[in-house]
């Protein structure tokens, strides 16, 4: 602790807080800061060093010297936590900021204080000033890995440090060339031919050939570990160095949306004898990492991308505690009226759905289907967006938003008493896990409020998005509140749903599975996009019919940037891609 936290910690006291002038004794200030009497001298001499006090001793057994406070509690709050931010300690500026025995007004300020931290900070450094983005993160970046990865803003990321064949194009929603500056295809679709870009270097500095691309996937396949996206590659019969730069698969069967598959995150090159199970990888992206722990992550542009560097020379990214800090408004001070008029506004839709899933491998009243049904007929979507509003734009009825139909669709609660005593429910108390997002809680609370209506008990748990990854523990509750959003390239995100390991499959019984699999087996095969969807919905309404997904809402942010932020392009996980933007000078 250092001496100004001690000053606030004296100026915190009731007492104290309104006062100028008071008499103290330095023996007194010891018992208050918890301190010996000799370091409470040391304290005193510092604070009268930094100008926090003034002070006028007297000497004698029993007798108090004047203390004179020379800055309010605001004034070395401000300071303590400008302190804190310049010394990249952001995470104990929001924990002092919002733990504190402050008033609400001073929180607030001070949030707005650390608020600045954030966003495209000038730092002149001799001749030359770096363009650095500083990012808040409301949770851990658990899983750095792009073969193990579920989470969207880390596949986000990982989208900056690595790189892969091919490319989706949203525009367009074609895959165009990326490593590959081209390939070929014989007249089964059996058969692909990349061909590698000369020149690509990875971050340790080693160039890219075919046999990097080679190694990659062969170690994905044959290793025996588990990978949540395996599938990807499990169509694969033989991969082939036909020279440095030129690289075939071989595949079992046909398949034409091969390059689709090729321009997931999963599908991320590395160099040949990586540890393909380390949190430390080298890509071949815009960024590269520069330092990483439990509290923050750096990004440093890489100089040699085979596309061109990035403008920001450094991206941090800090793990802060819950705040009121919006982790998407980083890129401008939101809360300072007077810059307003220096912002743009984009709308970012949530390209997926909220809802509720059923353990169906857990044992519980859960598992009659009535007892599903009649969660199902309390919970009014149209009735959850016009209570609750802010970010929840649409009630849903399945996955994708445009397909979602809320019109016909009627809520009893007179049925879902009558479902709810079909049912045999006995009082139990229902576990739902929910992620720990202000958004999600909210809905949350509303939901086990409308099932209290009918008398069904309901506990909320708060849960952190990387619990995902802890099957055992997801696993053990009865139901889960989450959402599903989308990338851009929406077959394959589609595809990735009903396959990935760590998605709504961890919660379905063998025959539910079996129908999911039958399902992707049918989708896969459809020749154009509007038959994909329909085969998709087919599946999807068969959870519905069961009860085991109860879809919520379709949401919609939006975000605010400076004005002199260019080149904003929104991924399909609703975050900028970092490496497209740059700052117009003079603004």
């Amino acid at each position: 602790m250092d001496v100004l936290e001690y000053y606030i910690d004296l100026k915190c006291l009731p007492e104290y807080q309104q006062a100028y002038e008071i008499r103290i004794s330095k023996q007194e200030i010891a018992d208050i800061l918890f301190c010996s009497s000799r370091n409470a001298h040391y304290i005193l001499q510092k604070w009268v060093q930094e100008g926090y006090i003034g002070w006028q001793g007297q000497r004698g057994r029993g007798k108090k010297s004047k203390l004179t406070f020379l800055k309010s509690l605001d004034e070395a709050a401000f300071l303590h936590v400008e302190n804190l931010v310049q010394r990249e300690k952001v995470k104990e500026a929001v924990s002092f900021a919002t733990e504190g025995h402050f008033s609400a007004r001073l929180k607030e300020l001070l949030l707005n204080t650390i608020q600045r931290a954030f966003g495209i900070q000038h730092i002149e450094q001799q001749e030359e000033m770096n363009d650095v983005l500083h990012i808040p993160l409301q949770h851990n970046l658990y899983n750095m890995n792009p073969f193990f990865v579920t989470i969207a803003v880390e596949a986000h990321i990982l989208n900056e440090i690595f790189d892969t064949l091919v490319r989706y194009n949203v525009d367009s929603k074609t895959v165009e060339p990326h490593l590959a500056h081209g390939w070929e295809v014989n007249e089964d679709y059996t058969f692909w031919t990349f061909y590698i870009r000369k020149g690509v270097r990875f971050h340790d500095g080693s160039s890219l050939t075919s046999k990097d691309v080679q190694w990659t996937f062969q170690t994905i396949i044959n290793e025996e570990i588990k990978i949540p996206n395996k599938w990807l590659f499990e169509g694969v019969q033989e991969i082939i160095v036909r020279d440095k730069y030129t690289i075939s698969f071989h595949l079992k069967n046909g398949n034409r949306v091969f390059p689709y598959f090729l321009s997931a995150v999963f599908t991320s090159i590395v160099p040949e004898e990586s540890d393909i199970k380390g949190s430390s990888l080298k890509g071949t992206g815009p960024f590269k990492i520069e330092d990483v722990n439990d509290e923050k992550m750096i990004l440093k542009a890489f100089d040699y991308h085979f596309r061109g560097r990035p403008f920001l020379d450094k991206v941090h990214m800090w793990k802060l505690p819950e705040s009121k800090l919006d982790p998407l408004n980083f890129f401008t001070h939101e809360n300072l009226e007077k810059e307003k008029k220096n912002r743009s506004t984009y709308t970012i839709d949530d390209n997926g759905s909220n809802y509720i899933i059923f353990n169906m491998k857990k044992t519980g009243i859960h598992q009659n289907s009535f007892f599903r049904q009649a969660v199902s007929e309390m919970i009014d979507s149209r009735q959850m967006v016009q209570e609750l509003g802010g970010p929840r734009v649409a009630p849903s009825t399945g996955f994708i938003p445009d397909r979602s139909d809320y019109s016909n669709i009627r809520h009893s609660t007179q049925k879902a008493k009558q479902l709810l005593n079909r049912s045999g429910y006995k009082g139990e108390t229902i576990h739902l896990a929910v992620l720990r997002f202000d958004d999600f809680l909210e809905d949350a609370r509303w939901m086990e409020q409308k099932l209290n209506e009918i008398g069904m008990k309901v506990k909320v748990h708060p849960i952190e998005l990387s619990d995902i990854y802890n099957e055992d523990f997801m696993l053990a509750f009865d139901a889960v509140y989450t959402g599903e959003s989308f990338e851009d390239n929406m077959e394959l995100a589609i595809l990735i749903l009903l396959r990935n390991e760590y998605g709504i499959r961890i919660f379905l019984n063998p025959s539910q599975l079996s129908e999911l699999d039958n399902g992707f087996k049918s989708i896969i095969k459809q020749p154009d996009y509007e038959s994909f969807l329909q085969e998709f919905q087919a599946v999807e309404e068969k959870l519905k019919e069961s009860g085991t997904i109860i879809f919520t809402v379709h949401a919609s942010e939006q975000n605010t940037f400076q004005s002199n932020l260019q080149g904003i392009q929104i991924s399909g996980y609703g975050w900028p891609v970092l490496h497209k933007l740059w700052i117009k000078k003079g603004c």
